[in-house]
C-alpha cells in the first residue's frame, strides 16, 4: 500500500460488512479511523472480543493490530468534528413496495450537521437511487450555514468491492468519484489517489447510475442464464453442455452459468432504477426470474416424488460461496417452500451455526445451495463417500461436474443429454 504523506483523521459511519474493512484499510494506510455505529452490542464486542464479526480475508489480523491505536469503535457521531473525511457506509433498504428508503440517510445527514465545519468533505459509499447525493446536498444546504460544494465537499463513491475481499480489492479496482460540484470530485479524487487507487472522476448522477447499472447488468445476465436452465429443462437438455457448446472459440458468446442469485444488493438495487423508465419489464422479470429458481427446482424434484415427509438436507444459508453473509439469500425460500411440502429441512453451512454436516448428510435429498469451496473440495467420489447410498443431489452450481442439475448417487454419472436422468425418489 502506498504510505500517505498526509495523514489525517476519517469517520466512518457505519461499521457493518461495508464500513469496517474500509476503516482498517484507512487505519492501515495511515489514517486516524472513528469506527462510529448506532449498535451499541457491536462496538462493545468489537472493543471487548477483538474479534471480527463476520468472514473477511485479511481483516482480523488488521483489527488486533490497530484497534486503539489508529482504529477505534464509537457510538458517538460528535467525533466528526475532529475528522477532515467523513464517509458513510449506512445501508439502503427498500420498503414493501420496493421503493427505497432514504430515512436511515436523512437521519444520520441531520445528527453529523451539528458537527460540520469549513473544509470537511462527505463521502457517500451507500447503494442509492439517481439523484440522491443531489438531494442530500440540498438537504445540508438546510441545515448549515456552508455552501455544500465549496465550502464542505459532497461526493457519491460507491464501493465496488467484493465481500471476504475488501483489503485487496479497495486498492487494485479504481474508485467511481463523483462529485456534486468539480471541486468536490477533486477533493475526493485527491483522497483516494493519495492511497494509491486509480479514480474515475465524473458527477454524482453519473457514479450513481454506473454503481446501479452495473449491479443489474450482472444481475439480468444471471437471470438469462437461469431462464435458459429453465427452457433446456422443458426439452430435456443439458443446460452446461448447450452453455459450452454456445461460448466456446466465439468471440460473441458469454452466457453466465446459472445458479442461485440473492443478497443485499442484486436483489434491491434494480428498484432504484425503475420508478423514471416507462418499461421496466427487464428489470423487474430479472427479478422475479431469479426469485423464482428455488420454486422451480422444487418442482423438479417433486416430479420425481412427493416430497412430504423426505429428509432434506440443504447445503449453504449464505447468499455467496466462502461468506456468511445470509441477506436476501435463496436458501431460505428453498426451506419455506420445502417446509410447506411436508419436508423436513436440515440446514447446513460452514461458515454459520446451523445443523451438523453429520445430520445434513443423513438426508434423502441434498440441495447444494451455496457452491461453498467446502463443498466443491469432496468432489463426486467425495460426495458419494458422505451421503446415503440413495440420495438424491440437486446441484444448480454444478459443484460436482456431473452435468446434471439433479441425479441419484448410485446413479452411473455419464454427463448424459437429458438433464434430469431421475426416474423417482425413493418412499418416505
Amino acid at each position: 500500500m502506498k504510505e500517505l504523506k498526509s495523514p489525517s483523521s476519517v469517520a466512518v459511519i457505519g461499521i457493518g460488512r461495508v464500513g469496517l474493512p474500509l476503516a482498517l484499510f484507512l487505519a492501515d494506510a495511515g489514517h486516524r479511523v472513528f469506527g462510529i455505529d448506532s449498535d451499541e452490542a457491536h462496538i462493545r464486542r468489537l472493543q471487548a472480543d477483538r474479534t471480527l464479526p463476520f468472514v473477511e480475508e485479511g481483516a482480523q489480523p488488521l483489527l488486533e493490530a490497530l484497534l486503539d491505536r489508529r482504529f477505534f469503535p464509537t457510538g458517538e457521531l460528535d467525533v466528526v468534528e475532529q475528522c477532515e473525511t467523513i464517509i458513510v457506509t449506512i445501508g439502503t433498504p427498500i420498503d414493501e413496495h420496493m421503493n427505497p428508503i432514504l430515512d436511515p440517510i436523512e437521519r444520520v445527514f441531520d445528527k453529523i450537521s451539528r458537527h460540520l465545519r469549513r473544509g470537511q468533505m462527505i463521502l457517500l459509499r451507500s447503494t442509492v437511487s439517481p439523484e440522491t447525493t443531489e438531494h442530500l446536498r440540498t438537504y445540508l444546504n438546510e441545515k448549515v450555514n456552508l455552501e455544500v460544494g465549496r465550502e464542505i465537499h459532497l461526493a457519491f463513491c460507491p464501493e465496488r468491492i467484493a465481500q471476504g475481499h475488501s483489503l485487496e480489492e479497495l486498492k487494485d479496482i479504481p474508485q467511481i468519484v463523483g462529485g456534486v460540484t468539480p471541486a468536490s470530485t477533486a477533493a475526493a479524487a485527491t483522497f483516494f489517489e493519495a492511497l494509491g487507487i486509480a479514480t474515475l472522476p465524473t458527477d454524482a448522477v453519473s457514479a450513481e447510475l454506473a454503481k446501479l447499472f452495473c449491479n443489474m447488468y450482472r444481475y439480468i445476465d444471471f437471470a438469462i442464464a437461469n431462464e435458459f436452465m429453465i427452457i433446456a429443462g422443458e426439452y430435456k437438455r443439458n443446460i452446461y453442455e448447450i452453455i459450452q457448446l454456445t461460448n466456446t472459440g466465439y468471440k460473441r458468446g458469454g452466457i453466465k452459468m446459472p445458479g442461485l442469485t440473492g443478497g443485499p444488493c442484486l436483489y434491491k438495487d434494480g428498484f432504484f432504477l425503475i420508478e423514471r423508465t416507462p418499461y421496466p419489464e427487464l428489470i423487474s422479470n430479472a427479478w422475479k426470474i431469479n426469485e423464482s429458481v428455488p420454486a422451480y427446482l422444487i418442482g423438479r424434484l417433486e416430479s420425481l416424488g412427493d416430497l412430504k415427509g423426505k429428509r432434506v438436507g440443504l447445503m449453504g444459508l449464505a447468499f455467496k460461496k466462502n461468506n456468511d453473509d445470509t441477506r436476501n439469500s435463496l436458501s431460505y425460500k428453498f426451506a419455506k417452500i420445502l417446509r410447506r411440502k411436508g419436508a423436513k429441512v436440515i440446514a447446513h453451512d460452514p461458515y454459520l451455526q446451523a445443523d451438523t454436516l453429520e445430520e445434513a448428510l443423513k438426508a434423502d435429498i441434498l440441495i447444494f445451495a451455496t457452491n461453498h469451496d467446502m463443498y466443491a473440495d469432496w468432489g463426486l467420489t467425495g460426495l458419494q463417500e458422505r451421503c446415503l447410498p440413495h440420495a438424491w443431489i440437486c446441484d444448480p452450481w454444478n459443484i460436482f461436474e456431473t452435468e446434471q442439475i439433479i441425479f441419484r448417487t448410485d446413479a452411473a454419472l455419464t454427463k448424459p443429454a437429458e438433464v434430469f436422468s431421475a426416474t423417482s425418489l425413493p418412499a418416505a
